[in-house]
């Protein structure tokens, strides 16, 4: 996993109002499988944790293989800013 520069200050800005020192890539439950989901919040027990561009990530093992050779980015839409995952390919019977 990678991040560029403009993913990680805009991670850090949001860990810095979240009061939260990690970014967590997570599975959710749906009708064709797990769907990625992405948060400022804490590493839970079993993560794989790694410190990306300085950044502390957190991801849940059942979403590691999908994960890698990402590179999280940011992009810009009507005005708001969200990130982005570069060479991702959803795991998805649908």
């Amino acid at each position: 996993m990678n991040m560029t520069e403009q993913a990680k200050q805009y991670i850090l800005n949001a860990m810095k109002e979240s009061n939260v020192d990690t970014i967590r890539f997570y599975g959710i439950a749906g009708c064709c499988g797990m769907n990625l989901a992405v948060g400022i919040v804490p590493a839970e027990e079993g993560d794989k944790v790694e410190i990306v561009n300085d950044v502390k990530v957190a991801i849940m093992p059942e979403m590691v293989q999908e994960l890698q050779g990402v590179t999280i980015g940011v992009e810009e839409q009507n005005g708001e800013f969200g990130l982005t995952l570069e060479g991702y390919t959803p795991n998805s019977s649908c």
